[in-house]
């Protein structure tokens, strides 16, 4: 048994799939079932039932997986522990697509000045997803929108309230969030994330009736049906500094709506320390980005 093949079991157990967990880690399916079997060969344990599709954890399973989770944990510590400096470490960090696509990158630029050693593996997904690999503890720290409930003992540090807007062609009718939402199509952000709940509730609150023909995944391929004049959508202002020359846009919600932005982490952690690094370092690119 290797950390890999441990790795790879709780990325099964996480994605829900060996396909999905596969496609996670970037290998092929065949390879996750070879190394999967051959776990189970080696521990004498039957962690799947073979007999679904896909095929679940067993009981067995399960439990297999929280042990092999608290080994990974402890694992990560004592690699990090054996560091030659104080400024060396790991920081396995969890972000949201508009903040990978944001903020973030200046910010652990910053970080790797101050720590020169820290090494930091970022994976990203959507607020839940997050919250879910924090409560796992498959990451450290996440930067994400602010959840509707904080999970016990973890706390939320903001670094930044970011407007959202409505945006839509030119030449589409409408001179007011409300019009231009009533009377064109709507392309909407993935419902799963948590921006897009607030949009759906402000919507809901306002009584204004939509059209979604679209759903898209990320903010960026929103943007791109937008400015193709295939509907109109509801964007964070950040979005909108780069936008092309066809598209107007209108503060969305009375008053304005906002979505915020921070760093999720235990209350607790061994890693405060980086986590503290990371949330100075996205404070001044937010406070430098207005």
């Amino acid at each position: 048994m290797d950390v890999k093949t441990l790795y790879a079991l709780l990325a099964v157990a996480d994605h829900g799939s060996f396909n999905e967990a596969a496609r996670a880690l970037g290998v092929s399916l065949s390879s996750i079932s070879v190394q999967m079997k051959a776990l189970e060969d080696e521990v004498g344990l039957v962690l799947f039932d073979r007999s679904r599709r896909p095929p679940p954890l067993t009981d067995e399973g399960r439990d297999f997986v929280e042990r092999a989770r608290d080994l990974i944990r402890d694992w990560e510590r004592l690699t990090a522990s054996l560091k030659k400096s104080g400024e060396d470490g790991l920081l396995r960090l969890g972000a949201v697509h508009t903040v990978v696509s944001g903020l973030l990158p200046k910010a652990l630029a910053a970080m790797r000045r101050q720590s020169p050693g820290l090494q930091i593996r970022l994976t990203t997904g959507l607020t839940h997803d997050l919250e879910a690999a924090l409560i796992a503890g498959r990451i450290d720290v996440a930067v994400a929108t602010e959840p509707a409930t904080l999970p016990a003992g973890f706390s939320f540090h903001l670094f930044q309230e970011e407007p959202l807007v409505a945006i839509a062609a030119k030449d589409a009718p409408g001179d007011d969030f409300r019009t231009v939402l009533e009377r064109n199509p709507y392309v909407r952000f993935n419902r799963q994330a948590r921006v897009a709940g607030l949009i759906e509730a402000c919507l809901t609150e306002a009584g204004i009736a939509i059209r979604s023909e679209m759903e898209i995944d990320t903010l960026e391929g929103v943007m791109s049906m937008v400015s193709a004049g295939l509907g109109v959508s509801i964007v964070p202002l950040g979005r909108v500094r780069s936008l092309p020359k066809n598209l107007k846009h209108f503060s969305f919600g009375e008053p304005p709506l906002t979505r915020r932005l921070g760093v999720i982490a235990p209350a607790t952690s061994a890693k405060r320390r980086f986590v503290e690094q990371l949330l100075g370092a996205l404070k001044k690119e937010a406070a430098r980005a207005g």
